[in-house]
């Protein structure tokens, strides 16, 4: 653990860890939003609807003001730990709303996942709840050995998946929140009212759901968090 100051942001308390053996930056940001009960009340104005594909729950645009005092912090951070020298760019950002109980996951829910796209993608995950609503997890795929899956290496970490299938079965219909023969836990995050964890979006990670998640649509009852994605200006 890293202590970070991000004269840009000040008010934010910033911890640099790294994931796993192929050492992936990860960041914690605690005391993120300058008026998180601000997007809480945003959220409970908005029309929420299922529109991604694998997300497992419901999702809304982010309100256009949330970035005004992020932008200079965020941006000393993609470019001196991710590396984005040339700038960066929104790719999209949303509220979200975790809907669908464990047993009404598809395959590929239950497994750990990666957010496909540019392999130098930073995740935004932004915590509009509680540390009782669970967190983020990160894993090694056994198999191969691979922490991070890159577009070169999906082929082979396909392959292995099926090769999972195969020997092993499916996997259980719940969100997958621990270690078992086809995946190791290598690095978790627990959630906390107005944190930030950024990740590069090749990391395998999953939705930790947590023991007192009620799957509801109410943002204020629910699992509600602001999922944002950058891309590196090439």
């Amino acid at each position: 653990m890293t202590l970070l100051k991000i004269d840009s942001a000040p008010w934010w308390q910033v911890d640099r860890r790294h994931i796993g053996t192929e050492k992936s930056p990860l960041i914690i940001i605690d005391n993120f939003h300058p008026s998180p009960i601000g997007l809480v009340d945003n959220a409970k104005m908005q029309s929420f609807s299922a529109i991604a594909p694998y997300y497992p729950g419901i999702r809304a645009l982010a309100p256009l003001s949330y970035f005004e005092a992020l932008t200079r912090g965020l941006t000393d951070i993609l470019i001196d730990i991710f590396g984005y020298t040339k700038g960066l760019k929104l790719q999209e950002c949303f509220l979200s709303l975790v809907t669908k109980p464990g047993n009404d996951l598809n395959f590929v829910q239950r497994l750990p996942h990666v957010d496909g796209g540019d392999d130098k993608k930073v995740a935004l995950l932004h915590y509009l709840c509680g540390p009782e609503k669970g967190g983020t997890a990160f894993y090694r795929q056994r198999r191969t050995g691979f922490e991070t899956i890159t577009n070169a290496r999906f082929p082979e970490y396909k392959q292995a998946v099926e090769t999972d299938h195969n020997e092993f079965g499916e996997p259980a219909a719940a969100y997958f929140d621990k270690p078992d023969k086809r995946f190791d836990e290598i690095a978790r995050v627990d959630a906390a009212y107005n944190r930030a964890v950024l990740y590069f979006g090749k990391n395998l990670h999953t939705i930790i759901v947590g023991d007192d998640t009620p799957f509801s649509a109410d943002p204020i009852k629910g699992r509600l968090t602001l999922n944002t994605f950058f891309n590196p200006i090439n």
